[in-house]
């Protein structure tokens, strides 16, 4: 539960409290933020609950393909690559995937702060 005004345990740094005017004006521009460029043209601008599903989505994604692509450097990389650049490589793959997994808690926050502002008593959807 999202307690309206109070900044919950890992909600996003540059989104205002939950329940304030400010995030009902800086949570859609803070969504898009997250995604692809594209998603500016989207109709699930004008959706916020859309929009934070897609993106839930987009993130599990990011963080499956960040996962796999760390755990396949060596062989899909190894012939390619020296030892110290595979390497390199996986430590980019881990910090992605650090990020989208980070996304998923800041975008399950914000999930339930607009179900919370639609006024509905129904749990997030997970994944």
């Amino acid at each position: 539960m999202i307690d309206r005004g109070r900044t919950p345990p890992g909600w996003p740094r540059e989104l205002a409290p939950p329940g304030s005017s400010e995030f009902a004006e800086r949570v859609v521009p803070w969504l898009l933020d997250q995604g692809p460029p594209d998603l500016r043209s989207s109709v699930l601008r004008t959706l916020p609950l859309a929009l934070v599903r897609y993106l839930i989505h987009y993130a599990e994604g990011g963080l499956n393909g960040a996962r796999r692509a760390y755990g396949q450097a060596r062989v899909e990389l190894g012939p390619l690559l020296t030892a110290a650049e595979v390497a390199t490589a996986q430590q980019g793959f881990e910090a992605a995937g650090a990020r989208f997994l980070q996304l998923q808690r800041e975008l399950a926050l914000v999930e339930g702060a607009l179900l919370a502002l639609a006024g509905t008593n129904l749990p997030a959807a997970r994944g």
